[in-house]
């Protein structure tokens, strides 16, 4: 007969490690949650025994009327295993924290007769890295079990590792390996790390290792400057000396080499030799005919980040550029070409990302996953109806579409053509207008050569337009399709989706409008690029102001100062001073003159700008 789960269920362990302590509380928690105190089975219990004989991190539970019986090869497995019985049984989903979800307690949680067996991962290490995530970590500081979210988020997913700067004694405790930060080779400091004295890196190598060897982790190896000898013989010698001193104090230990820049070219020609146990972790991800390296059989890793950070091309508060599309064909290329050891995948602030890291998830455990499938099913799970029930297949497949199109409306910029983040949109912008205001208008603007190439600031402002107004015209008619989506769910998906896309509209109407107002700058329209310019700004002031929640979903999670759209506005504010000495000056107020109750004094150029505008609203 099958099992009923009850709130009287008694729970019980072997052996009593922190980490299976932690998953039997939080399964606790899980059936308080969503089971009621109504439901009432007598004699009937959730048994974990140690099974060392299965693979590692692996699982089977076997079901009788009686008993729940968790056979688990270690912490780990015991830990995957009480997550899946809360997550298909109590109905608890790995995100459930982050998207507010909403349980009905029940008397009962039925779990069929049988063997129900939970196979290991397919990609061996598998993690986050929060390194990069200063709005997260303030929440979590300054929230009560606020890391600890965090992490029972990711071995929901059945992650293993994190590379975190905070709180990796509780990530340990909780079952996840911490990863050294990869600037830090073994963990010594720094400056440390620096030495160029051979006897003395060895000594900083040894010490550090002797200091860390009781604690699990994911050690780094690597020495700074690596890969500045071309032939890759010093570079080599340094490691095969790491990993010697690593091995002989910690056997067997655990080890990662970022490879970055000249380095990967060095180790995919075969100059940089890496010790076999050690796994090369490339960034960006290497595709299936790119991974390089010794060939079939060979470890390899990957490291990539779902938000971009960069001024230039940043993603600090939208969802991967190219979405979940993007993030399954790169991660299942990947995987073809052999890299199957180690994935780490950087989660930005987490919120802005949700959905690309449920694919990640699925995709580290069961490479050959339906991207498709996957996303439906999560927004199956996401997005409720306002009355509690699920959505019908049509809803979804509308809200899939939104966010498929979302995906191919962004900017796309560069050789060849890539995503680019709403940061493109205010970094361009301000430069632009910098270089107008300076009077710098001849020659184009490097930083932006890669992404925009051309011969003139004229040429190079042209790309950037026709960019910006093909996205705009996507954007504008995205809005409301989301909008008329979203009607049939719930206000999180206005808190979530519609959210990132008015945050990218916006920045695209204030693109838009500036290249427009320097048209008509260069027609000697006057007055209209004094007023364009203006509406720019309004535009990156609403973006700004988008950023400043008080409540809901992102409140205590963004700032402006991610994007500075607010120090754009201030930027077209004062460039406004241009077209209207050239149209209005030297008195400064022939502009102002028409209108009902003008002072005799000229007025700021924003307020001038308010009085023409609302002047031309009434006349129409």
């Amino acid at each position: 007969m099958d099992f009923m789960l009850s709130r009287a269920t008694r729970v019980t362990a072997q052996w009593a490690s922190a980490p299976v302590q932690h998953a039997v509380a939080r399964f606790w928690r899980d059936m308080e949650m969503t089971l009621s105190t109504t439901g009432f089975v007598p004699d009937n219990r959730l048994m974990i025994c140690l099974a060392p004989a299965l693979p590692p991190e692996s699982y089977t539970l076997d079901v009788t009327e009686n008993q729940l019986t968790l056979c688990a090869a270690d912490d780990l497995g015991a830990v995957y295993g009480l997550l899946d019985i809360s997550r298909h049984y109590l109905g608890v989903a790995p995100f459930w924290f982050w998207n507010q979800q909403q349980f009905e307690p029940k008397p009962f949680a039925t779990v069929p007769e049988g063997r129900i067996t939970g196979p290991a991962a397919a990609v061996g290490l598998r993690g986050w890295d929060l390194s990069d995530a200063p709005w997260l970590s303030a929440w979590a500081d300054a929230t009560e079990n606020g890391w600890e979210m965090i992490f029972e988020s990711l071995l929901r997913y059945r992650g293993n590792m994190v590379r975190t700067d905070k709180q990796a004694d509780l990530a340990a405790a909780m079952g996840l390996r911490p990863v050294q930060n990869p600037q830090t080779p073994l963990g010594a400091a720094p400056q440390q790390a620096a030495a160029e004295n051979p006897e003395e890196r060895h000594k900083i190598w040894q010490d550090s290792i002797r200091t860390l060897k009781t604690s699990p982790r994911i050690w780094a190896l690597g020495i700074d400057g690596m890969g500045g000898d071309p032939d890759g013989t010093a570079s080599t010698a340094a490691l095969q000396e790491q990993w010697q001193l690593l091995n002989a104090t910690v056997p067997g230990a655990a080890a990662y080499i970022l490879l970055q820049g000249e380095t990967v070219a060095l180790y995919q020609e075969g100059k940089l030799k890496i010790p076999d146990s050690v796994i090369p972790v490339l960034t960006p991800a290497p595709s299936a005919s790119s991974a390089g390296g010794p060939g079939p059989g060979a470890q390899h890793g990957l490291w990539f980040s779902l938000c971009r950070r960069d001024k230039l091309t940043g993603n600090p508060m939208t969802a991967y550029p190219g979405g979940d599309t993007a993030v399954n064909g790169m991660l299942q290329g990947a995987w073809r070409g052999g890299v199957r050891s180690f994935w780490m995948v950087g989660t930005g602030d987490l919120r802005p990302s949700l959905m690309e890291l449920n694919l990640t998830g699925a995709l580290w455990c069961t490479p050959d996953t339906d991207c498709a499938a996957q996303r439906t099913a999560y927004l199956r799970c996401t997005y409720r109806a306002p009355d509690g029930w699920a959505l019908t297949d049509s809803a979804l497949e509308d809200l899939s579409v939104c966010l498929r199109a979302r995906a191919e409306s962004a900017v796309q910029a560069g050789s060849p053509p890539q995503p680019v983040g709403e940061a493109f949109l205010t970094r361009s912008t301000r430069l632009f207008a910098s270089a107008w205001l300076c009077g710098k208008t001849q020659g184009p603007i490097q930083e932006l050569a890669a992404l925009l190439p051309a011969e003139s600031y004229a040429e190079q402002l042209a790309a950037y337009q026709q960019l910006c107004t093909s996205a705009l015209e996507n954007y504008e008619t995205l809005l409301p399709g989301c909008s008329y989506a979203g009607r049939a769910t719930t206000p999180l998906w206005q808190e979530q989706v519609m959210f990132s896309v008015r945050l990218y509209l916006y920045a695209l109407r204030g693109a838009v409008r500036f290249c427009t107002a320097r048209e008509q700058f260069l027609d000697k329209d006057w007055q209209n690029c004094f007023c364009t310019l203006g509406r720019a700004a309004d535009d990156f002031g609403a973006m700004a102001a988008l950023l400043q929640p008080k409540t809901g979903f992102w409140a205590g999670f963004c700032s402006d100062t991610m994007l500075d759209g607010a120090l754009t506005a201030r930027v077209l504010t004062g460039l406004m001073a241009i077209p209207r000495a050239a149209g209005d000056g030297p008195d400064y107020a022939a502009w102002q003159a028409p209108l009902p109750g003008a002072p005799a004094a000229p007025v700021p150029d924003f307020t001038l700008y308010r009085a023409l505008v609302q002047a031309e609203t009434k006349k129409v």
